[in-house]
C-alpha cells in the first residue's frame, strides 16, 4: 500500500478538481459565445454524444423529461440555435434539432473544448491518462455500486 501525502478525503479532492475544471471550461466557452450548459445541449442535440442515444442524451442534458420548459433550451430556441419538435418514439419529451446557427456555434465551441482538453492533458503521458481514466471509472463504479453511509 502506497503512502498518502494528503489527509483530505478523496471525494473532496475529486469535487474540488471537478469544480475547478468545470468553472475553467465554462469561462473558456463563455469567451467563445457559449456556456457549459449550452455545450451539453448542443452536443446532445447534434447526436454527437457517444455515451447515449440522441434522445436520451438530450433529455438528460436538458432535464426535458421533468421540465419541458428548460430555461437553457428555451433561451437557445429563442436565440435560433435549436428547434424543438415532437419525438414520435418518445412522445413524453420533445426532440431538439440544431439550426444552422446552432451548428455554427457547436463547431466554434468544439474548437474551444478540444483546446481545453489539450490543456488538461499537458504534461501527462499516455500511460498516466490511461491510469487516470481507470481511476475515475473505478471511483464512478464505487459510488454507483454502494449504498450511502
Amino acid at each position: 500500500m502506497g503512502m498518502h501525502t494528503r489527509t483530505e478525503p478523496i471525494g473532496l479532492q475529486v469535487i474540488d478538481v471537478a469544480q475547478l475544471v468545470s468553472d475553467a471550461l465554462d469561462v473558456a466557452l463563455t469567451a467563445a459565445g457559449g456556456s457549459l450548459g449550452m455545450w451539453r445541449i448542443l452536443v446532445a442535440a447534434s447526436g454527437k454524444d457517444q455515451r447515449h442515444g440522441g434522445h436520451l442524451a438530450f433529455s438528460e442534458a436538458t432535464d426535458l423529461g421533468a421540465d419541458p420548459r428548460s430555461d437553457d433550451v428555451h433561451r437557445m430556441e429563442v436565440a435560433g440555435l435549436v428547434v424543438r419538435n415532437p419525438d414520435s418514439q418518445h412522445s413524453h419529451a420533445p426532440r431538439a434539432e440544431l439550426t444552422e446557427a446552432g451548428r455554427a456555434l457547436f463547431h466554434r465551441l468544439l474548437r474551444v473544448v478540444v483546446a481545453f482538453d489539450a490543456r488538461l492533458r499537458t504534461g501527462l503521458r499516455a500511460e498516466e491518462m490511461d491510469a487516470l481514466s481507470r481511476m475515475l471509472t473505478r471511483l464512478r463504479n464505487n459510488v454507483a455500486s454502494t449504498e450511502p453511509t
